[in-house]
């Protein structure tokens, strides 16, 4: 703990004296921020995980902190990113991912908001392109909707398109879910869940008050029962009431060792030995990273000036791991705050002129962090892989390579790493060459192109298989009658779900939830931010979304006689 506290002192000297002095002698080209999702409804509510209003406004002000910085300072010296627009978005040189969690999704719309907020009329007037916009024929001028709101482009993408493990790692990852799934045989877990029960065994009672089983209030369930105190202390008295802030913070310490142990663990293999399996989201993450740079690079500094990608807790436990900033830092250990920020910053030394694109040997890359969306959280520098504190910012080369031996760079390495059964893996994994390699399936790929060469492969192998089965085996397709709706939670996995998996869902009025599906394997849930409610919510790392339910169920008509009367015109006015 010694160590500890020095370190932070001399961090927080080394972080004065870089903003003293770094703002008038350098230039920002590019940047990362990677942010987590704000103030949204528990994942094991009954309603949808959504996106709050405080969340909301968490974010708008996340994202008005970066404006701040990067687009139109007040507050910080000139840290402004080198071309970028200060009034209307471009989006050639912004480029905002999210998951497709719909509170993530929501996260990440509420943060552009903030980076760019409505233009009205005071900054209309400083853009000449919105003024030329605007101003029509008749000599009128006319504003976007909402007070001149901003249209940005921000991506997300489905599980079976190749382009989303770069965001999201752990999805569809099987060797990742197998390792998960050992952590709760361990010692560690083993000690913990009985060191721990007297205090759930304590609380169950009190705080949930039946609203959820008491089998199911343990150490095993520790971060989604945080996630739900966590919220009722934020929004409703009565809980507030019942639980002491020394509880409050036991809950979250438990969590922060769980969440840790199941995505930051740098010794845990999956099914090849030393592929840190655990970590599997913060290897793609780092590989985005490194390709959002490069982009700017090629682009001599004109795209990928701002890069926003959000997500989940997951990735950003297992990147700062990988970082190696827990070892020296006890605030990563465990959850990032709501809103948190990990950055990355390009940028060229004082000696280097600003009016073109520096050779890459004079660029520098340096991390922050920003751990919450309190206007008295800072942006605080961190030295990674290891470098001494007075030395945080390390070249361009140094980080690539440091970058390269942690991140995962294709998807077919990703694929076979993880022995995933995604639906473009096969393609992939069985004509593994150097060629597919080096042909699009790097992160640095444009995200339409990523998404269209997926759907191209997953067509192209599913209707080769059904022909074959068409032809050899006379296969065809039948509508199947409508199934009866059935009560109940049906499963947090749907169709993927285990014998071993339970399901845990807090039901309103405090009628209790239900634990579904007992196995002769340990009673768990899947590992991290899995929904443990039921299928129609599958919005986590483990579960794969289900469709939407078809217009029509078959390629047949409604009625099985094909030779019935055809279908009359109804020329009816």
């Amino acid at each position: 703990m010694p160590r500890i506290v020095a370190s932070t002192l001399l961090l927080l000297v080394v972080s004065c004296l870089a903003n003293a002095v770094a703002g008038s002698t350098e230039t920002i080209w590019s940047s990362v921020v990677i942010t987590r999702n704000g103030d949204s409804i528990p994942l094991i509510s009954e309603d949808l995980t959504t996106l709050t209003p405080l969340g909301a406004q968490q974010l708008f002000e996340a994202g008005a902190f970066f404006r701040d910085r990067y687009i139109a300072p007040t507050t910080f010296g000139d840290y402004i990113i080198n071309g970028i627009s200060t009034y209307s978005i471009d989006n050639t040189q912004i480029f905002s991912i999210s998951t497709q969690d719909e509170y993530v999704l929501a996260s990440a719309q509420a943060f552009i908001q903030g980076l760019y907020p409505p233009l009205n009329n005071s900054f209309s007037s400083e853009d000449p392109l919105i003024t030329s916009l605007s101003l029509l024929a008749n000599g009128s001028n006319i504003a976007f909707p909402l007070g001149g709101y901003q249209y940005p482009f921000l991506y997300s993408f489905s599980p079976n398109d190749p382009y989303n493990i770069w965001l999201s790692g752990q999805q569809g990852c099987n060797g990742y879910f197998a390792s998960a799934d050992n952590y709760f045989t361990e010692p560690d877990y083993l000690a913990t869940a009985a060191a721990t029960e007297a205090f759930y065994t304590n609380v169950s009672s009190s705080i949930f008050g039946g609203e959820l089983p008491v089998q199911d209030i343990s150490y095993k369930n520790a971060y989604y029962l945080f996630d739900y105190i966590s919220y009722g202390y934020t929004h409703n008295q009565t809980i507030r009431d019942r639980i002491s802030e020394d509880e409050l913070a036991r809950f979250r310490t438990l969590a922060d060792q769980r969440e840790f142990a199941v995505n930051g663990n740098l010794s845990a293999n999956g099914y090849t030995q030393g592929d840190r399996i655990r970590t599997i989201g913060g290897q793609t993450l780092a590989a985005q990273v490194l390709a959002m740079f490069q982009n700017n690079l090629d682009s001599n500094g004109s795209n990928s000036k701002l890069n926003v990608l959000f997500t989940p807790f997951n990735p950003m436990i297992s990147l700062v791991s990988l970082l190696g900033l827990p070892a020296m830092y006890e605030q990563f250990f465990g959850l990032p705050e709501l809103g948190s920020s990990l950055v990355f910053e390009l940028f060229s030394g004082q000696n280097v002129s600003s009016d073109k694109f520096p050779d890459p040997s004079q660029l520098q890359v340096r991390f922050l962090s920003r751990n919450g969306t309190n206007s008295s959280m800072n942006l605080d520098l961190y030295p990674i892989f290891g470098n001494p504190e007075e030395s945080a910012a390390i070249s361009l080369s140094d980080f690539s390579n440091s970058i390269s031996s942690i991140c995962v760079p294709s998807v077919w390495q990703w694929c076979d790493i993880c022995q995933s059964e995604s639906v473009f893996c096969p393609a992939l994994t069985n004509s593994t060459n150097d060629s597919t390699t080096n042909s699009g399936d790097s992160p640095a790929s444009k995200p339409f192109v990523a998404g269209i060469i997926g759907a191209i492969i997953a067509l192209a192998f599913a209707a080769k298989v059904l022909v074959i089965a068409m032809l050899c085996f006379r296969v065809r397709f039948h509508r199947r009658p409508k199934p009866t709706r059935r009560n109940g939670l049906g499963g947090f996995k749907g169709a993927e779900k285990m014998a071993s998996d339970p399901d845990l869902t807090a039901t309103k009025g405090g009628a209790g939830a239900t634990v579904i599906g007992k196995g002769n394997g340990p009673d768990h849930e899947r590992v991290g931010s899995w929904e443990l409610g039921d299928v129609s919510k599958a919005k986590d790392f483990g579960a794969r979304p289900e469709p939407l339910a078809a217009t029509r169920s078959s390629f047949e008509a409604d009625e099985d006689d094909i030779h019935g009367e055809p279908v009359k015109v109804d020329d009816r006015v």
